[in-house]
Parts: C-alpha cells; structure tokens; sequence
C-alpha cells in the first residue's frame, strides 16, 4: 500500500496570493480569530492547510458584511485571541478603526517595541502613518514595511541598503580581478629574481693582465 501523500502546508504570503488579501489584513485575522484558522506551528514557522483558505475568505466577507450593514458588530475574536483593556479617558482617544498603534504593530509582528521605535526615527517617511507624537497611528501597510526593514537588518545589513550592497557587489568585482593580476605580476617578479640570485650564486674568476 502506497503512502498517503502528505498534504501541502501554505505560508501567509501563499495564502494571500490565493485569497487576494493583503498581508496586514491577514495578520489581523490571524492575532483575532486563532481558533478559527486551522494552523500547524507557531510565529514565523507557522503553515497553514488548504482548508485555511476558505476560513480567511469567510471571515473577510463576514467583516464587508459588517461594515456595509452598519451597525452589527464584526465577529467575535476566539478565546484564544488578545483583547484591547478597557481604555481610561484620561489615556485619550482610542486609536481610529482601521489604524494601528506602535504597541499593536509589535503583536502582529513580533518585532520588540524599542527596534520599532527605532524604524520610526529613521523611516518615517516610508511608514504609512498619521498624526504624529504619542497621537501617531499607521495605517495596515505599515505592518509589510516594519518587517521588511527587520527581514533587512536580519541578513546583516542596513534596513533600506539594497542599492549600495549591489554597487558595493560590482566595485568588488573589479577590486578582486585588479588584486588577481597584482598577485600573477607578484609571482612573475619573484621568479625572475630567483634566477638573478642563481646566476650571482656561481662561482666565478677574475683573470689580470699584466
């Protein structure tokens, strides 16, 4: 009896090629519905089946459903999904729907709150965002952005240093090919002066006339 084939286990950016769902939107339903979306893995490792695909439609049409009925609330997060505390009114106002605080963009991805203060300083400008200070919120495709910039500072590198490694990549090039014809001309000077130092090692004879 042949094997049973084992069955083939998607990443989220395979889940959202076939959905048509952005990544942010994912990670969303992913932190809020964990009971409903079948998984095997947890954090970056984490796969999912192919029955996971009609769940992540479902629950995208179930929030169109919510937001154009204008008023039912959106399905309820599992047991196993974080919850926001209640906010006091002394914090100020919440963050706007469809927005997402620096605290919420370390759950989704869990990068440490200091690094993503730290790309705040120095990406700003490529952090889709509104507001600014304590009152800054960013939009869902931030979330693509910050772990790109991590992805980048994981291979050892600069986040958003792409283009100079390239440069860098081919100036390299050249400097090798430059330092391989210094090291043949090297070589090609060392055994002429070992012949010169031959010749000198010979006896020889020095004859007068008188």
């Amino acid at each position: 009896m042949a094997p049973a084939k084992e069955e083939k286990l998607l990443t989220l950016s395979e889940v959202s090629r076939r959905t048509g769902i952005s990544m942010p939107t994912l990670l969303r339903y992913k932190q809020l519905y964990k009971g409903r979306i079948p998984a095997r893995g947890e954090g970056r490792k984490q796969r999912f089946p192919a029955t996971a695909i009609a769940v992540f439609q479902d629950l995208k049409r179930e929030r169109i459903a919510s937001r154009k009925a204008g008023g039912p609330p959106a399905p309820k997060p599992t047991a196993g999904a974080r919850t926001e505390p209640s906010r006091p009114a002394s914090m100020g106002p919440a963050t706007p729907p469809g927005m997402l605080s620096l605290n919420e963009i370390g759950r989704i991805t869990g990068i440490s709150y200091p690094t993503l203060v730290r790309y705040v300083k120095l990406y700003l400008p490529s952090l889709p965002h509104k507001g600014q200070g304590r009152k800054r919120r960013f939009m869902p495709d931030a979330v693509e952005v910050f772990t790109r910039l991590r992805s980048e500072s994981r291979r050892g590198r600069k986040p958003g240093s792409g283009k100079a490694v390239a440069v860098n990549g081919a100036d390299h090039g050249k400097l090798g090919g430059r330092i391989a014809e210094l090291e043949r001309a090297q070589r090609q000077l060392a055994k002429q002066l070992d012949r010169v130092l031959s010749e000198l090692r010979k006896p020889f004879s020095v004859s007068f006339r008188r």
